[in-house]
């Protein structure tokens, strides 16, 4: 298998995992089975962000950056496996085993941020393209809240999680959500919209965004109000930034082609309105003189999905179609009702979260989440349905070829 075909490895395994994602979402909103366990709400939350989004990006890292090394399948495989495991750990409850796979995973996922940095310096970290250069500072950022994440893992493991273990929390979700993720998918937009450019004002752009990530999560650790104050103002101008250098590439994409552009043409209005909760909710934990507690959980769950649907779905997603590109398009019909139906989906689902709050507590189908849910939900497992069997269809030529061979 050559370099590129592993890429697709990577797409394959986290789409996989997030089928995970998808049934466990579509039950918790719909209530069918009642109220589902703690232990599988982090299954649903993990095998999203880990399984799905970060086998994403780690895929989009070595297509990017021209991964050749012919151990790629095979590391692929085992950063599938130690997700899957890892993923599975939260669904079994036993804090040793999280504390264990948890442990496996950050080793992965510092291979590959090693891997990354090394092949940035083999360019220049100077001369490195923006969406380079971001996924970089990205998975740095991502490094940082893994360690952190583990550390709370250990924690509970060896009976020492205390107060400041509700802090590590809110500062290893911060870091992933208002750190990794809006750098990761500001980097892999403009790749998509613009290509690869290295400019003053995208390198600024990069490097506020990283900053922010790491203000915020300080801020969150030792509730030093400046620092998430900080973190606000660099986002909107990073945002800013976004909008007016890569939207005016969005703003030409047809909505009616079903290409991945307009996946990653929706993804920038995804992202200012991520901003604006994330910016409401960092108000509000100040206003609460840190006590995220105090936070109407439906604005935390709005912000999340925000990010992990609106903004990362519809990036990878984007992403996908541009690799399959010169692959045979099954299911064409597909594409329309995916793109639609998760952002319209997704829409009324968040501002239900954000303007009615969570379904917790509701019986089966009496919470407003229950209609919007499914939307969303069937949409996204259309799409992997779709994009799973193109990604391991030939591409064209290769089909073409070995079509006439067999004749």
């Amino acid at each position: 298998m050559n370099a590129q075909a592993a890429v697709g490895r990577a797409f394959q395994y986290g789409l996989v995992i997030f089928i995970l994602t998808a049934l466990i979402g579509l039950a918790n909103a719909t209530r069918i089975f009642g109220q589902l366990s703690q232990d599988t709400l982090l299954t649903h939350l993990h095998s999203g962000t880990l399984g799905w989004i970060t086998m994403g990006v780690l895929g989009v890292a070595a297509w990017l950056f021209g991964a050749s090394s012919p151990a790629l399948r095979r590391n692929i495989a085992i950063t599938g496996i130690a997700t899957a495991a890892y993923v599975l750990a939260f669904w079994s409850g036993n804090f040793t085993a999280r504390a264990a796979f948890g442990s496996i995973e950050l080793v992965v996922i510092v291979t590959w941020w090693l891997w990354v940095l090394r092949a940035a310096m083999a360019e220049g970290l100077g001369r490195v393209s923006v969406p380079k250069l971001s996924i970089l500072l990205a998975l740095t950022t991502l490094v940082i809240g893994s360690l952190i994440g583990v550390i709370i893992q250990l924690q509970f493991a060896l009976g020492t999680a205390g107060p400041q273990t509700g802090d590590l929390i809110g500062t290893h979700a911060s870091a992933q959500v208002g750190g990794y993720l809006i750098l990761v998918a500001a980097g892999i937009t403009e790749w998509q919209l613009s290509g690869e450019r290295r400019t003053r004002a995208g390198v600024i752009q990069a490097s506020l965004l990283f900053l922010a990530g790491l203000l915020l999560a300080a801020g969150f650790l030792m509730n030093v109000q400046p620092a998430l104050l900080l973190s606000n103002l660099f986002q909107v101008v990073a945002i800013v930034m976004i909008a007016v250098r890569v939207g005016r590439h969005a703003l030409r994409v047809s909505w009616n082609a079903p290409t991945g552009l307009r996946h990653e043409a929706i993804a920038i209005p995804w992202l200012v309105v991520a901003l604006v909760l994330l910016i409401t909710l960092t108000n509000k934990v100040i206003a609460a003189g840190g006590d995220i507690s105090q936070v109407p959980q439906g604005l935390v769950h709005g912000l999340d999905h925000s990010m992990f649907i609106g903004v990362m779905t519809n990036t990878l997603f984007g992403t996908i179609l541009a690799y399959t590109a010169d692959r045979p398009r099954i299911w064409p019909w597909a594409d329309h009702v995916v793109f639609w139906g998760l952002n319209i989906g997704a829409a009324s689902f968040v501002a239900v979260l954000v303007f009615v709050g969570t379904s917790a507590g509701a019986g089966a189908f009496a919470h407003p989440v229950s209609f919007t849910a499914p939307i969303m939900g069937l949409s996204v497992l259309l799409g992997i349905a779709t994009y799973l069997m193109r990604l391991r269809a030939a591409p064209a030529p290769l089909a073409a070829s070995m079509a006439a061979a067999a004749g």
